[in-house]
């Protein structure tokens, strides 16, 4: 067929010469055709056939654009038009032959090719903001918990899996990308968004077209994913519901132990390892968010059964308690602001909401409640 079509390619200035003139009366302009010739006729069904098994293993963009030149735009009136369109087509195909015909390798060469393939070993590349890294420090934990060490991950925040001292850091991640068959992990959130080097990294992994899985920080929701990431694919948000997650984690662990030909985790084990993670997430989420005193205060409102703050001013001083707990010990100014403080933080945050417009009844709110159950290790085990 190679050969066959630059023969084919080598006759359009044979087939050019079958140019006439026709028209010209009637008040109709003349024009030179070629389509009712029986020479083009002919090459041009040979010349179709072959581009047409071309298409068919290729699905060549460019060579559909010469078929339907082929097959829909000879009909008199701009055939020299489209001649001249078609043959320099055809004179640049000519130019780029082997990429339509690809040498046949020795059987040599096909064994060392394949086994060249073979050598690009699976890694995993965690894309991240740095500003996330205690999170990807917890996601490093489960999957050495799965079997995956040092040589398999490649995440650049953490220590034993970064870049190694004096690499450059561009051609390193290079490296990486051309010398691996990377199952890319976006660690999506607005740090990650912000971040020019996670989106150069996307970018890459879109064009290489890696393999990719999903992960959403708590707080980032599936409808802010932006850029070359499919938003339509499933993916795992890490503050979903909790059987959700369990789930999902489920099938990112059989995924890699298929890819890296892991020996599979005891389903015990994994459990444990998993619930681990979750609890290190849920705690990573809350921890921090709130004031020690704003915790304690809000922790005791959420163990009262009318989940009730009473603050009450008189003449005597303030007081701020749940039930017959009183939280302010003294009236020293310090002491009273320190819990006044904590008041007002819970009720900015939406932990609790003001009864009435007095400003002495506060109640716990839902996620009031839902703060707490999380601060405390959650009960994954069922």
């Amino acid at each position: 067929m190679k050969s066959e079509l630059l023969d084919l390619i080598r006759k359009i200035d044979n087939i050019r010469s079958h140019f006439h003139i026709k028209g010209g009366g009637g008040g109709f302009p003349s024009r030179n055709t070629i389509f009712d010739t029986p020479e083009f006729s002919n090459w041009k069904q040979e010349i179709q056939l072959v581009l047409q098994e071309i298409y068919d293993r290729t699905n060549d963009k460019f060579i559909w654009s010469l078929l339907v030149i082929l097959q829909q735009r000879f009909n008199g009136w701009k055939d020299e038009q489209y001649f001249n369109e078609l043959a320099g087509g055809l004179i640049a195909v000519s130019k780029n032959i082997d990429k339509y015909y690809a040498s046949p390798l020795s059987t040599s060469n096909k064994t060392e090719e394949v086994q060249t393939v073979n050598q690009k070993s699976p890694k995993i590349f965690i894309s991240h903001s740095s500003l996330d890294k205690d999170y990807v420090s917890k996601l490093i934990e489960l999957f050495d918990g799965i079997g995956l060490n040092e040589q398999q991950v490649f995440c650049s925040s953490i220590t034993g899996y970064d870049i190694p001292l004096n690499e450059d850091i561009y051609e390193y991640l290079k490296q990486q990308f051309q010398n691996h068959e990377l199952h890319v992990i976006f660690i999506l959130s607005d740090n990650y968004y912000d971040s020019v080097a996670c989106m150069n990294e996307m970018g890459a992994s879109w064009i290489l077209q890696n393999k990719y899985t999903t992960i959403l920080l708590p707080g980032f929701e599936f409808k802010e994913i932006k850029g070359a990431i499919n938003p339509r694919q499933i993916g795992l948000k890490l503050d979903n519901e909790l059987t959700d997650v369990k789930n999902k984690l489920g099938q990112l662990k059989d995924s890699i132990i298929e890819e890296f030909g892991l020996t599979r985790i005891n389903d015990v084990r994994w459990e444990e390892k998993r619930n681990e993670f979750i609890n290190a997430i849920y705690k990573q989420n809350t921890n921090g968010k709130l004031s020690e005193n704003s915790q304690y205060l809000l922790k005791t409102a959420c163990s009262d059964p009318q989940g009730t703050i009473i603050k009450i001013e008189t003449l005597d001083g303030t007081s701020i308690c749940v039930g017959k707990i009183e939280f302010i010990t003294s009236q020293e100014r310090r002491e009273v602001a320190k819990w006044e403080d904590s008041l007002r933080e819970l009720l900015k945050e939406g932990y609790i909401e003001e009864k009435g417009t007095k400003g002495e009844i506060f109640v716990t709110t839902l996620k009031g409640y839902d703060y707490i159950s999380d601060l405390k290790s959650v009960d994954i085990r069922k």
